[in-house]
């Protein structure tokens, strides 16, 4: 019997952003690094109140789709994940509709013919989904003392595929913590004897609430991330997660919480960026002075408030010698405050630029001319823009903390992330120190060697293989 390697898509075909961000292009690197190895993979997506159906790539937004089919493009605004280049014998990427031609007019009426149907298939949820609260409601009236009824979670994929064998596996990379459900049905799996490996990137909404939390306007994340982490450890054959850093971490997590925990597998995110173009296009804004880039989320976990302090001193030192700081990426949680004060004082006002949904074309612009990358994040899972800038070849001013100095040892320059003057000195020295900064770009040129995504895939279904028979754990 052929047993099927089944990988969770769900955050793919639900996915509403121009862009990918950090978990999505990795759900996509690894998927990428599977397939491009020719093994045969089969798509799978959760939908609340249906559980997991068999998925297609046409059913992904256009931007990955396209980037999917001619095989180049890359698909994150602030990384080059792996383009998926290989066909799967079970899932092509594109499924042609017969005889509407290739000219342009037959590619719109196919791509719109396969849009409407995705919109059914959305639809057709939907309808079950209100069918379904619709009647809780009716019997919540019939019955007030009563508990609200439980339906058994389907666990099946009900179209096209059959049902997930005993002996299959099941790959979960995604933010499926979104989908309070999707753990109870990857639950009722492990019992049938499916093998089911899933990530953790970190524990930072559990260990640090109060980055994700704001009681006073009813904002509570910590509580539903830190249910999922839980049942994921306590209902998985197998936990990747990104660092040494988080692994320790989970490892302290289940000790304090009493959790036997799970194989538990280090693996490295791919950030080899392949074929990068030799005259990127201009991006919409374009530094007039020398500049220091900074990828990231802006979240106040990330830093940038150091940042802005560090550039309040070099304004006030001299501020015709000063650079600009540009940062890409999109805010995100408490930065409102920042955001206002960056914007409204005079001092700095024109000299730090916030660029959103910013194409790889753009970033692949900023990174070949800018002085040096910068990244003042006090507490990582990994650090992605790290192994990004230094697959560029370009100097990084990097905080020393959690789990960023394991990504390029002793290249980038550190700076401890509550030090501001060790912020403005090293940018001081940037500037004002070519012979260092060409010495240290010259070692990383040597030294660092990226990452394939393929690798990642390959440790990902390594640590799936050599994880021990393990019972099936009941839910916290």
């Amino acid at each position: 019997m052929t047993m099927t390697l089944w990988y969770d898509v769900t955050d793919l075909v639900s996915w509403r952003l121009p862009h990918l961000t950090g978990i999505q292009r990795t759900v996509v690197g690894v998927l990428s690094g599977i397939r491009s190895q020719g093994i045969s993979v089969s798509l799978v997506a959760f939908e609340a109140g249906q559980g997991f159906r068999t998925a297609e790539l046409s059913e992904f937004p256009e931007f990955i789709r396209r980037a999917l089919d001619d095989g180049s493009a890359d698909v994150g605004a602030s990384s080059s994940a792996a383009p998926l280049r290989s066909r799967s014998r079970r899932h092509p990427v594109s499924r042609r509709i017969p005889g509407l031609g290739a000219d342009e007019a037959g590619q719109d009426l196919d791509r719109a013919m396969r849009e409407a149907a995705r919109a059914m298939r959305q639809l057709r949820g939907a309808g079950r989904r209100w069918m379904g609260s619709r009647l809780a409601r009716a019997v919540g009236r019939l019955r007030p003392s009563d508990p609200a009824p439980v339906r058994e979670v389907p666990a099946l994929v009900p179209e096209g595929g059959g049902p997930i064998l005993p002996g299959d596996s099941l790959v979960s990379l995604g933010a499926s913590w979104i989908q309070p459900a999707h753990a109870a049905c990857v639950a009722a799996l492990r019992p049938r004897g499916i093998r089911v490996v899933r990530m953790i990137y970190d524990l930072i909404p559990t260990l640090k609430p109060e980055w994700v939390d704001d009681p006073d306007h009813g904002v509570r994340h910590a509580r539903p991330i830190t249910e999922w982490a839980r049942r994921v450890l306590l209902q998985s054959d197998c936990v990747v997660t990104i660092s040494e850093f988080s692994r320790q971490e989970i490892l302290r997590y289940c000790a304090e919480a009493g959790i036997v925990p799970p194989s538990i597998a280090v693996v490295r995110l791919g950030d080899d960026l392949g074929a990068l173009p030799e005259h990127p296009p201009l991006p919409r804004f374009v530094p007039s002075r020398p500049f220091i880039l900074c990828v990231s989320t802006l979240d106040i976990r990330k830093n940038h408030r150091l940042l802005y302090d560090a550039w309040c001193i070099l304004a006030a030192r001299d501020p015709a010698r000063m650079p600009d700081l540009v940062c890409v990426g999109t805010p995100h949680l408490y930065v409102k405050d920042l955001l206002r004060e960056m914007r409204l004082n005079r001092d700095v006002n024109r000299r730090i630029h916030v660029v959103h949904d910013c194409a790889d074309e753009e970033l692949a612009w900023y990174y070949r001319r800018c002085a040096a990358t910068i990244y003042p994040s006090r507490y990582e899972g990994w650090g992605l823009p790290v192994a990004e800038s230094l697959a560029h070849g370009r100097l990084v001013l990097a905080s020393n903390a959690t789990s960023i100095p394991e990504i390029g040892g002793d290249l980038p320059a550190y700076f401890d992330p509550v030090d501001v003057h060790g912020v403005v000195a090293l940018v001081e020295r940037t500037l004002g120190d070519p012979q260092w900064v060409a010495a240290r770009e010259q070692a990383i040129r040597e030294r660092f060697v990226p990452t394939p995504w393929t690798r990642t895939a390959s440790q990902v279904l390594e640590a799936l293989d050599a994880a021990p028979p393990r019972k099936t754990g009941s839910a916290p």
